[in-house]
């Protein structure tokens, strides 16, 4: 076995295992969005009940409506800091809103959480199509692979800037056009040496 078929051997031994390991992720992303909708509709329908829940709990001390677990942050909003006076021009909204303002807020706010999570698993998805691509085809320096890494970095940056802001947007755009000049110099490396072969 010469030396090139050794490295192409590595490549579809790492992308085997990168395709195992994306598969548990899918799974557990999907397991958490379905928690995530599940638990969010079941906080909405809970309605006045789950405000006096909270307000039950938090009265006597077992729950804690601020970020933080003892001297440790656990969650970066701050829901005690949430306004209660929301308005809405949607009178089955704003009457939601008037009679269990706590349910509705927590309610979308998990809701919302889900859509990020879904979001999640269709990168992950992505991520996993182009390790099952390389493994199959052997060789990461396809036209394939290269369209769906460039999909893959795009979707990355859209969701880096709907959720974090414009600089890590930036820093995903400029490691886009870096992978997508590296694939194009690969490409066309593998075509010469197909060619010569």
């Amino acid at each position: 076995m010469n030396e090139e078929n050794v490295k192409l051997a590595k490549i579809r031994k790492s992308c085997h295992i990168g395709n195992i390991i994306s598969t548990v992720v899918l799974v557990l992303s999907l397991f958490m969005l379905v928690v995530g909708i599940w638990g969010g509709i079941k906080v909405l329908s809970m309605g006045k009940a789950f405000d006096e829940m909270v307000t039950k709990e938090t009265y006597n001390g077992v729950f804690s409506a601020s970020n933080n677990s003892g001297s440790v942050s656990v969650v970066d909003v701050k829901f005690s800091s949430l306004p209660l006076d929301l308005r809405s021009d949607i009178p089955a909204v704003q009457e939601a809103l008037d009679d269990h303002p706590l349910s509705v807020l927590y309610g979308s706010y998990i809701l919302s959480m889900s859509v990020i999570m879904l979001a999640v698993v269709a990168l992950v998805f992505l991520v996993r199509s182009v390790f099952a691509i390389i493994e199959k085809e052997g060789n990461p320096f396809t036209i394939h692979v290269k369209r769906r890494i460039k999909a893959i970095l795009i979707a990355t940056s859209v969701m880096l800037f709907l959720t974090s802001g414009t600089g890590p947007c930036i820093l995903g755009i400029l490691i886009a056009i870096a992978v997508n000049a590296i694939l194009d110099y690969g490409i066309t490396l593998q075509t010469q040496s197909d060619e010569t072969l």
